[in-house]
């Protein structure tokens, strides 16, 4: 099956997926200017395949396996998501434009969007493993995770890493994650949240329903589960886009390098600093999250 998703202007897929080509963490295989991963469809593994379209303002979309009837509107209304394609940042870009410190930041990043996991309980369950791990050991046990409870599935005689499901996960033990280095309290997290979700307990689906106070209120109670995770769940999950993580530790030493300041700056100050944002503060966060990597790589 293969369709096109029409783009809503202005929109960078080169700056978009910039970070997916790089990041260790990132699901993606990228090939020249297209990216492919897999995602579960109803009938089984799919494989998705996205790039842009030269001289169109869309992107094309191509997926292999085998689809049920009527899929086809379900996994454009996926893609989409994932890739943020309806969403228009024109306001956004007006609206920062007035700022006289982040407007150059800004307008570097013009066209960068969110690119979001395909399933909330995806986003969740790489965001407990990623709980005070450095990127690298993270991307580690994420993989390995995978090979343990979800496995490879093959395409054009190449295997690709399938993410579980809920159910593949809940079958495991702990003592199954702690044998591929999760400590137990972290395979205690991640086991027993999946179990939660297979048995129904916890309706993932469900969240996109409420706003961002109610899914605080209903994830906070969670073993395992802090506010960081949920805020990288609504920012990264359901792609929110007002969040402002203020005690988020990359935001501020952005914060600090772009306003120049001597000290990095309190939770408070990230908040009073903020107010100005709003209603884009998931996006000035992501954008200011940007000009770390840059650091890094420059």
């Amino acid at each position: 099956m293969e369709f096109f998703l029409p783009l809503n202007y202005p929109y960078s897929f080169e700056k978009t997926i910039k970070r997916l080509r790089t990041f260790e963490k990132s699901s993606f295989a990228a090939a020249g200017e297209r990216l492919s991963r897999t995602i579960h469809g109803k009938r089984g593994p799919l494989l998705c395949t996205i790039g842009p379209v030269k001289g169109e303002k869309a992107l094309h979309v191509k997926i292999e396996g085998s689809l049920a009837e009527g899929e086809q509107e379900t996994l454009k209304q996926t893609l989409s998501r994932m890739f943020s394609t309806a969403v228009d940042l024109t306001p956004f870009y007006e609206q920062m434009g007035r700022d006289p410190v982040l407007a150059p930041v800004i307008a570097a990043r013009e066209g960068m969007h969110f690119v979001l996991e395909p399933s909330l309980y995806e986003c969740l369950i790489k965001t407990i493993i990623g709980q005070q791990l450095n990127v690298s050991f993270a991307a580690t046990l994420i993989r390995r995770f995978q090979e343990r409870a979800g496995g490879k599935v093959s395409f054009h005689g190449r295997e690709w890493p399938l993410f579980p499901t809920a159910e593949q996960a809940a079958r495991l033990e702990y003592e199954d994650l702690q044998a591929l280095q999760f400590n137990r309290r972290k395979a205690e997290y991640v086991i027993d949240l999946s179990r939660l979700v297979a048995n129904g307990e916890l309706d993932l689906d469900s969240l996109w329903e409420l706003n961002d106070e109610e899914v605080l209120r209903m994830l906070l109670p969670i073993r395992g589960i802090g506010r960081w995770t949920v805020e990288c769940v609504l920012l990264f999950g359901l792609g929110r886009p007002d969040l402002l993580p203020a005690a988020d530790i990359g935001l501020r030493n952005a914060l600090k390098r772009v306003y120049r300041l001597d000290h990095q700056p309190s939770e408070a100050e990230v908040r009073k600093l903020g107010e100005e944002w709003a209603p884009y503060r998931s996006y000035v966060t992501f954008y200011l999250w940007d000009t770390l990597d840059n650091m890094k790589s420059g």
